[in-house]
């Protein structure tokens, strides 16, 4: 049994590398609030001026006004998606599970690629931190089965037990081969390796018939 101390630490560990993930992240949106969203502003802002320098009705200010409504509307459209990056609503809306069924439902109707869910709700009752994690390393995975896999159907499975939390995600797609797994930074297994050491888990990944995902995450203690 490990004692206070030794448990007290692990967490300050684990708190220190979500920081750093948690800050990798902030640069990235940072980064798609200038060249994403800040370049639609501005050319909206363009749009403006050459829209106050003809008369009302010129044909040339409605074709303005349509191109600046266009420019809105994609505008609107960045900013819901760079929300979203930084932390999912359906997390503070109704926690992991409604928002793993919301990832899961999204993911059939964007992909057309079946999807299960196979969790108890009371089980991913878990803090934010962690919740934010787990919720990643799905869309993760659901995104690399979208990208790469070629599958029909695809399972996500969650189960707590004796303070550790089991996800598996699998798919019937091709695998990922040994040449793939030689370049796993491009099927987007580093950041899911990263994120899971971050949790002082473990991960697994099978690419023999279809491909398999399997993580262990110890949770921390009272949670």
């Amino acid at each position: 049994m490990k004692n206070p101390r030794t448990r007290v630490q692990g967490r300050r560990s684990t708190d220190s590398a979500l920081a750093e993930i948690r800050e990798d992240e902030r640069v990235h949106i940072s980064r798609e609030l200038h060249d994403d969203l800040g370049q639609l502003l501005a050319t909206l802002r363009v749009e403006l001026t050459l829209l106050k320098q003809l008369p009302p009705d010129s044909p040339d200010a409605e074709a303005h006004l349509a191109n600046m409504d266009s420019l809105l509307v994609t505008a609107i459209g960045s900013l819901r998606r760079i929300a979203g990056n930084l932390r999912p609503r359906a997390l503070d809306e109704g926690g992991l599970y409604f928002a793993l069924e919301s990832l899961r439902r999204e993911f059939e109707k964007r992909h057309g690629i079946r999807c299960q869910l196979d969790a108890l709700r009371d089980a991913l009752v878990l803090d934010e931190s962690y919740s934010t994690a787990i919720y990643r390393l799905v869309q993760e995975s659901l995104t690399n089965i979208a990208r790469h896999a070629g599958a029909s159907t695809a399972k996500v499975h969650l189960q707590r037990d004796a303070g550790e939390l089991f996800i598996d995600i699998s798919d019937d797609g091709r695998g990922i081969g040994v040449g793939d797994m030689a370049k796993a930074d491009a099927l987007g297994l580093l950041g899911m390796r990263e994120r899971v050491a971050a949790l002082r888990g473990s991960m697994n990944v099978d690419g023999g018939s279809g491909t398999r995902i399997s993580i262990t995450i110890p949770l921390p203690s009272g949670t």
